[in-house]
């Protein structure tokens, strides 16, 4: 076999992983940043010390117990030979004082039988290298343990039996194991430090993002970049867009209120010089036409500027709600109410006050019966309300919310008013970090679904950020 071929099917084997996974979303891996982080550092860490103590720390270890192992049973063999070799026994007793001293093994020697009819094996992986030494004398041998530190090896020599009580420290080694300990300890102690370096790097993204969806939801809040350098520039680019952003809602605002200025004074003009014309059909049909451009002119420029400045507040939804239905019973309509939850959140008290009334009285206005419930589904406040209504059709639900966009075609405001208030509400329940959405109703009309964020949303440091 040629040396290139493992490395051959390796490189196909990578190859065919990386074409079996291509495209293919592992959903195992954390969709954190700061977790994938973490990942980062820990496998090869783990991958690490895992090839280590295979390739280095077990071979060093059964190396060093291997050679402990034949010193204990190299000395054993030296005492036996030395004692089967016709010493006298004041000799021996001599001889086996000196070793037990200098080798730190407890050495005796009686001129008796092992009463053993088999031979003892004792199995532990601590003395298995010395077990196989031992196995090379040519004398029987027995061992038995003494302690989880000690054991006893006898040995049956011609004229009597040798004992050795050994100490672990002789065959074992203990340095490899407090080595690993300390890599262990070592890599736990780099891993916390590059966590909490990461999660310190990791804050100032959090930071961006969140600033990044709270203006993208109505809120402008301080932010100062920080971090990396890639993560600074990404936070600078942010604040350059915000600033454009602003800029050019303060311009808009700027420009309509110019227009309205300028719009409003020929319309006040000819409401004086209506006034004080002859009252006949013509002059009542004009009279019309401009209080409905009066009419249209201030729903635009109200939809430009925004609901103003106030500031979220902690309320009860339930019993705004309970105020809203109240008010359209108070108008004769057939509308029921249903509470699961006693609810309290926070918000624009106003701003939900009109969105929400803008769909009970779009009810009202096209329906002759009306529920609304409320509770909470999915950790959010649900409003359901549902009409017997003509309903929307399914391929004009999401043109509705455009604005000035009117089902119906006419520009009368006695039928449908000039198109903004759909708008409008979906406007205020996003910047609450809301949802809106319209499907079918049980009662045979529509379905209109609100959920609002228990948690309710950070108040604003700066003005209200207006919807486009």
């Amino acid at each position: 076999m040629s040396k290139k071929t493992p490395f051959i099917i390796l490189k196909r084997f990578l190859i065919w992983l990386m074409q079996a996974f291509d495209g293919v979303r592992i959903r195992i891996f954390p969709q954190s940043l700061f977790y994938r982080f973490i990942l980062i550092i820990l496998l090869p860490l783990i991958f690490l010390q895992t090839v280590m103590f295979i390739f280095f720390y077990d071979r060093h270890w059964q190396t060093v117990s291997r050679r402990l192992a034949a010193d204990v049973a190299g000395e054993l063999t030296l005492i036996s030979d030395f004692i089967s070799s016709g010493a006298d026994e004041n000799s021996i007793h001599n001889f086996l004082a000196k070793a037990s001293h200098n080798l730190s093994i407890k050495l005796s020697f009686k001129k008796q039988e092992l009463i053993l009819n088999q031979r003892l094996n004792y199995e532990d992986s601590s003395v298995t290298h010395l077990t196989n030494e031992l196995a090379d004398i040519h004398y029987p041998v027995y061992m038995t343990p003494i302690t989880n530190k000690r054991i006893l090896v006898s040995i049956q020599l011609p004229s009597g039996v040798l004992n050795a009580i050994i100490p672990q420290k002789r065959f074992f080694s203990s340095t490899v194991l407090v080595f690993l300990g300390w890599t262990i300890v070592s890599s736990i102690l780099l891993f916390l430090i590059a966590f909490l370096f990461m999660k310190n790097q990791v804050r100032s993204i959090e930071k961006l993002a969140r600033a990044s969806e709270l203006f993208g939801i109505g809120q402008d809040i301080p932010f100062k970049p920080a971090g990396a350098t890639e993560v600074k520039r990404a936070g600078l680019a942010f604040l350059l867009m915000r600033n454009r952003i602003l800029k050019y809602l303060s311009e808009r605002t700027t420009m309509l209120a110019g227009v309205s200025h300028d719009l409003r004074t020929p319309l006040t003009r000819m409401k004086l010089q209506l006034s004080m014309m002859n009252k006949d059909e013509t002059t009542r049909d004009l009279a019309s036409d401009v209080e409905e451009m009066e009419k249209m002119l201030t729903g635009y420029l109200t939809f430009a500027r925004g609901e103003g400045k106030e500031l979220p507040q902690r309320f009860q939804l339930d019993e705004l709600i309970k105020q809203l239905v109240e008010k359209q019973r108070k108008t004769n309509q057939a509308i029921s109410l249903h509470i699961e939850n006693d609810i309290e959140i926070s918000g624009r008290v106003n701003e939900l006050t009109r969105a929400i009334n803008n769909i009970l009285t779009n009810a009202a206005r096209y329906a002759s019966q009306t529920a609304v419930v409320l509770g909470i589904r999915n950790e959010t406040a649900t409003i359901t309300i549902d009409d017997n209504g003509p309903g929307i059709p399914l391929e004009k639900r999401q043109e509705v919310f455009k604005a000035f966009y009117r089902l119906e075609a006419s520009r009368n405001q006695a039928t449908g008013g000039i198109g903004l208030g759909l708008t409008i509400t979906r406007d205020i329940i996003l910047s609450h970090g809301g949802d809106i959405s319209l499907s079918n109703s049980p009662l045979g009309g529509l379905r209109v679904v609100i959920s609002l964020p228990l948690s309710g949303f950070e108040t604003p440091q700066s003005e209200k950020i207006m919807q486009i």
